[in-house]
């Protein structure tokens, strides 16, 4: 069942307990990283839940109106809850409407499912106005919340819902899907070993060209150490023209390439992320010692964070660059 979902075996066959229950929990935590297929498979089990013959397969009204794939979503007994566009976090407000709907019995089917994405994004006053309801579950409700890490969720909210677990899932199978959709095979490699497991996220990589990016992180790395360093940073696009996404991918690619660049130096080949160009990590490692790619590391880290908040892009990418310059040099 939900084939087009790849992966989370166990997570299928606990839904599909769930579907047989007498006794069911009112509320579940789909936890793991972003691109996992955490909102896909809520999306299907919704579709299967909701279904008057208990199938998901279009057989009957209800999985009409649950038409996810066309975005034509019209079901009275199905609530999605979304960050709005440009707000970093789910609102109060948005809480107190969904509260306000608890006053309302299925209309079609003999259950109401709420999928509530980015939930660990909810402050304090929108997650406790939100709690008041898992306290007080409606009659026939089932209220599933995705989120990335459940660290960020109140202890309260952890307490009330059965938590699952989506882990990464392997090379092969991300691999498997990029190859599907038409990704060569070299590119499907690379990009299946640097999304880190997550489908998503290796479908985001191929859309933004990501190894035309590396190859730009990969030329910075080749010419150092710099002698004149701001000279060289004058006019390159990735420290004054990249917008902030852009400078994301960058320091991520940046990140991958020094980390790969360490385990080549310390013999460790087994599981590079970039593994078609391992003769070009060892020439890349040549005269670099391994604590100044540990520095570097840590200073990508900190350029995350830098770029997470409204930090300048070009400060951020000018004095990464400089501090990578200097490890080297080191």
């Amino acid at each position: 069942m939900w084939d087009s979902v790849l992966g989370h075996e166990q997570n299928k066959e606990f839904l599909q307990s769930f579907l047989k229950a007498q006794a069911r929990p009112h509320a579940l935590l789909f936890c793991g990283a972003e691109g996992l297929g955490k909102k896909k498979l809520a999306l299907e089990f919704a579709k299967t839940f909701l279904c008057l013959n208990g199938k998901g397969n279009d057989g009957c009204e209800a999985c009409r109106l649950l038409n996810f794939a066309d975005g034509n979503v019209s079901h009275p007994d199905f609530i999605m809850v979304e960050r709005l566009p440009e707000k970093r976090e789910l609102l109060i407000d948005q809480m107190r409407d969904l509260a306000k709907q608890a006053a309302f019995a299925p209309v079609l089917s003999k259950n109401k499912i709420c999928i509530v994405e980015d939930a660990d994004t909810m402050k304090e006053a929108a997650a406790n106005s939100f709690l008041k309801l898992l306290e007080e579950p409606p009659e026939g409700w089932l209220i599933i919340l995705l989120a990335s890490s459940e660290d960020k969720l109140l202890s309260t909210i952890l307490s009330r819902v059965v938590k699952m677990r989506f882990n990464p899932l392997t090379v092969a199978d991300v691999k498997q899907l990029l190859l599907a959709r038409g990704v060569d095979e070299a590119e499907s490699e690379v990009l299946a070993r640097i999304s880190e497991g997550s489908v998503g996220a290796a479908l985001n990589l191929h859309q933004q060209q990501a190894l035309e990016y590396r190859q730009t992180a990969i030329s910075f790395l080749e010419v150092l150490p710099l002698e004149l360093p701001l000279n060289y940073l004058a006019g390159r696009a990735w420290v004054e023209k990249y917008e902030r996404s852009e400078a994301i991918l960058f320091v991520k690619l940046l990140q991958l390439l020094l980390r790969d660049m360490l385990f080549v130096k310390v013999g460790m080949t087994a599981n590079l992320y970039n593994c078609d160009m391992q003769e070009n990590l060892v020439v890349l490692s040549d005269g670099w010692q391994p604590q100044g790619l540990k520095q570097s590391l840590a200073a990508v880290n900190d350029a995350y964070k830098a770029l997470e908040t409204s930090t300048g892009v070009r400060l951020v990418m000018e004095n990464l660059a400089l501090k990578i310059d200097t490890f080297r040099k080191e």
